[in-house]
């Protein structure tokens, strides 16, 4: 494996085999991407080049949502159309144009070859995953076992919930009541129960590192969990006469475990431990009386307080006491069993089927046959957005692309998007394939960002070394482009910094005061912009040319849509409106 990425030259990237592509914001992905298609359809970069020119319908490019493809779709379309141009007028302004038209001998032949490639373009081999494998699946019937029409389900959400719903009817209705309460107290229902596991009911099944035993019944847990309970209950009632002789003999530390605390948690546990036992809670106090919580209570060469009682508790504290796993394993499998039966009965798919079903028919005795007819109709793939692909996707690249001669898997993404679980994104597959694949690049220069960013944030994140949590999701630093050397923020005629860490005065507060806080700070910074921005006094520029700041030019990113709504009311009170661009609570 080299952990080194070459900084990447578009028109010199050799076009065979595996390679992968870092892509930071704002350097220049969709300019890569256009350079990397028009090479491949003219057979551009010499001893880099692809064996032989493709055509549209050969150049296959994956991405992961309906937009993007429509956007990568109408960006090659465009590609195509002005390079065709620039060969029959053979000049331009347009840097990349200018580099390939240095390469392209025939201009009239190159710009026919691109007339065609244009008019082909609706039938252009640009697709989302799923539109990938669906058409995978029908132009190699035999081959992937499809031999009979089904009906794509785009949404199955409803299919989920009536799976989810047959389960707690079928498990936690027959409950006697006692269990059913612990039940409820973690779920108050089937739709609580599904948005815990929604999620994992989509896609390749999770795989359950120690799952419950099958022959565990909910009784059984239940039973088990108020017997251990019960036992450490006994077990205080016994010894609590003995606990403040014992603990006032040995060396605790009476500035960390005061003798009033000490009386008020035993007087809290004798009163739990003389209850009967109708629930797994257990008193926040009993912590204190653990042996691992009385060790670190004791003074430096002192004698620490032993006890059967403490080492109980500590085993006690040191497993779960819950059913939640037990519930999680049995639905996660019941559900998807049922969700797949109702749609073999309706002679429906899903999308995530599809992936399902190519995957299989890839690892088949005919996977073979099935993958070369695939190589064959797409010699070179390019993933988009790769960051956002999962262990089935990217087995289902990789068994068809891998190292195949003539052929070219290109992978494109930006790792640090990686870490982002909720947009899909898998941070271990993404490490996976930069383990797998040797040849690594990267774009080098932000064309988007003003110098003063660009060095801000290559400083923040420089400070660690792994600033993404993990050591195979580097940082790398890049340089701003020279076109915006020029490109500052300006109030009053003063370059402002390009990035403010914002702290609370005082020693400690809670989250939500803090929270509020940092709303009315950002709220009224936003509203001095804005102010400025109308008298002239805030000017964003550029060399010669300058522009007061608008409303438009301003975003915040939050945590949460909390988060969100503090900001939005403090920026209400000011008289500022504002929109939320999320539909979710967590981003």
């Amino acid at each position: 494996m080299n952990d080194v990425a070459e900084t990447l030259d578009p028109l010199r990237l050799p076009l065979t085999g595996e390679r992968l592509i870092e892509a930071s914001a704002g350097t220049g992905k969709t300019f890569t991407i256009a350079s990397l298609d028009l090479r491949i359809l003219l057979g551009l970069g010499g001893s880099a080049a692809f064996p032989r020119p493709l055509t549209v319908e050969e150049l296959l490019v994956v991405t992961f949502t309906e937009a993007a493809t429509e956007e990568l779709r109408g960006r090659i379309r465009s590609n195509i159309h002005e390079l065709r141009i620039a060969c029959l007028r053979e000049s331009t302004d347009n840097p990349l144009y200018a580099r390939l038209l240095e390469e392209i001998s025939d201009k009239k032949q190159a710009a026919q070859w691109l007339l065609l490639a244009e008019r082909q373009m609706d039938e252009a081999a640009v697709f989302t995953i799923h539109g990938f494998c669906q058409r995978m699946l029908s132009l190699n019937a035999f081959e992937s076992g499809m031999l009979f029409e089904q009906q794509l389900i785009e949404d199955e959400s409803l299919l989920r919930y009536q799976a989810c719903a047959d389960f707690w009817r079928r498990h936690c209705y027959p409950l006697p009541r006692d269990i059913a309460q612990v039940v409820f107290d973690v779920w108050k229902g089937p739709k609580a129960l599904l948005k815990d596991i929604d999620r994992y009911l989509q896609g390749e099944a999770p795989v359950i590192k120690a799952p419950p035993s099958q022959e565990e019944t909910l009784a059984s847990r239940h039973e088990q969990i108020l017997a251990r309970i019960n036992q450490v209950k006994q077990q205080w009632c016994e010894a609590v006469s003995e606990l403040d002789a014992l603990i006032e003999s040995s060396g605790i530390d009476r500035r960390k475990f005061n003798r009033g605390n000490q009386a008020k948690w035993i007087e809290k546990i004798t009163a739990w431990a003389q209850e009967e036992t109708k629930n797994y809670q257990l008193p926040e106090a009993l912590g204190k009386f653990s042996q691992r919580f009385l060790a670190e209570r004791t003074k430096a060469g002192g004698v620490t307080p032993q006890h059967p009682l403490f080492v109980a508790i500590d085993n006690l504290l040191g497993e779960p006491l819950s059913i939640k796993d037990l519930v999680l394993t049995r639905a996660l499998s019941e559900i998807r069993e049922t969700v797949a039966q109702e749609k073999r009965r309706r002679g429906e798919l899903g999308f995530d089927d599809m992936l399902s079903r190519l995957d299989t028919a890839l690892r088949s005795e005919s996977g073979e046959a099935l993958a070369t007819a695939i190589r064959t109709r797409f010699p070179v793939a390019m993933i988009d957005e790769f960051q956002d692909t999962d262990p089935q996707q990217y087995r289902i690249f990789r068994r068809i692309w891998r190292h195949q001669p003539d052929t070219a898997l290109l992978l494109i993404g930006d790792p640090k998007q990686a870490i982002y679980a909720f947009r899909g994104a898998d941070i271990f597959t993404y490490m996976k394939a930069r383990s797998e694949v040797s040849a690594h690049y990267t774009l080098d220069t932000n064309w988007r960002s003003a110098p003063g960013m660009v060095n801000s944030v290559n400083k923040l994140f420089s400070q660690m070394n792994d600033a993404f949590m993990f050591r195979d999701i580097p940082f790398s630093p890049v340089k701003f482009a020279p076109r915006n050397q020029s490109l500052q923020f300006k109030v009053n005629d003063a370059p402002q910094p390009a990035m403010t860490l914002w702290l609370m005065e005082g020693e400690s507060c809670g989250s939500g005061d803090y929270q509020s806080y940092m709303a009315q700070v950002c709220a009224t910074q936003i509203r001095d912009w804005l102010r400025a921005g109308q008298t002239g006094a805030a000017l964003l520029t550029n060399g010669d040319s300058s522009r007061p700041v608008r409303a438009s030019d301003i975003s915040g990113l939050v945590r949460s849509r909390r988060e969100a709504a503090l900001i939005r009311d403090a920026l209400a009170l000011l008289a500022i409106p504002s929109v939320y661009l999320s539909n979710r609570d967590s981003v």
